[in-house]
């Protein structure tokens, strides 16, 4: 009883500003939806003042700004269920983040999937400000998705490619739950995995390889299609190189590294990924659902 009330409350929340950066986000949201068997909650939020001193917004404003937004919304949500996705519109009126962040705590949210760098809306969406902070406080997994080019809208959510994931790690418990779940979209994709460690020299390097080989022994002997590389560098750049020389389609990285890594923690190593990737990165802490059921394979023929 409780598996079957999870798997019809479990949520992908997709936050969205309606800007590029939010319509790209929202096409990878309809891919890991499908994937993942998980319902689409969009969330927009009208940006209202929380100081109670402020003035007033003008109410003919305001009910301008809802109509618009609930069009778009409409709009998304026809989209989605086109493509097989069961999803509810949400509308709220407040602080964005603040919105984002007790809507992620109260509404069964197992990933959040949402744009990093809008060019107008919530204070320029960019990491730092909004997108920052979700990323830092919320309990669940995040998928950055930076924009893409003009004119990439949210009308093929099929073309997302998922064929090529790398994964950083520094072998501390936040990077194997993010590689737990790689591996877990790779086994319903067919994608290939790369696993990068950023090592030391000398004897750090040797027991970097070390540790680097036994896990991807693991990896194989779930039939996934992996290789890795056990490098020296700076963390930030040597991962980003190794993701474009091998044309990833997304980056995963652990929050809270004990280890390694320069201690992978948003405002380092993450925050540095996640600014400069020319990919989506997928942003792991705490234990997620996503991380203790995975996708279960009754939901592989949605597969998109």
């Amino acid at each position: 009883m409780k598996a079957a009330t999870k798997k019809a409350t479990a949520c992908l929340l997709l936050p969205t500003d309606f800007q590029q950066p939010a319509r790209r986000a929202f096409n990878y949201g309809v891919k890991f939806a499908r994937l993942l068997g998980l319902r689409m909650e969009i969330l927009h939020v009208i940006k209202t003042p929380s100081d109670r001193s402020a003035p007033p917004i003008d109410s003919r404003y305001l009910r301008s700004l809802k109509t618009s937004a609930m069009l778009d919304l409409g709009r998304l949500a026809r989209i989605a269920t086109e493509a097989g996705v069961q999803v509810e519109p949400c509308l709220q009126f407040g602080v964005p983040d603040a919105c984002i962040l007790r809507q992620a705590n109260h509404a069964h949210v197992e990933i959040i999937v949402m744009g990093t760098e809008g060019r107008a809306g919530w204070d320029r969406l960019r990491l730092g400000s909004t997108a920052h902070r979700v990323v830092s406080q919320t309990p669940c997994p995040v998928l950055a998705v930076h924009g893409g080019l003009a004119g990439d809208a949210a009308r093929h959510p099929a073309r997302v490619k998922l064929e090529r994931l790398l994964a950083a790690t520094d072998f501390s418990p936040d990077a194997d739950q993010a590689l737990q779940i790689v591996s877990t979209l790779a086994r319903l994709t067919q994608a290939k995995v790369c696993v990068v460690h950023v090592a030391g020299k000398g004897m750090g390097r040797k027991n970097g390889e070390r540790k680097l080989n036994v896990l991807l022994d693991g990896l194989r002997r779930q039939g996934l299609a992996v290789e890795g590389v056990c490098l020296p560098g700076e963390p930030v750049e040597t991962i980003l190189s190794q993701a474009a020389g091998w044309e990833a389609d997304l980056i995963s990285v652990g929050t809270q590294g004990r280890r390694g890594l320069s201690r992978l923690i948003l405002g380092s190593v993450a925050e540095g990924v996640l600014r400069r990737a020319g990919c989506p990165v997928l942003v792991v802490k705490h234990v997620s659902p996503l991380i203790q059921t995975g996708a279960s394979p009754e939901r592989r023929h949605k597969n998109a």
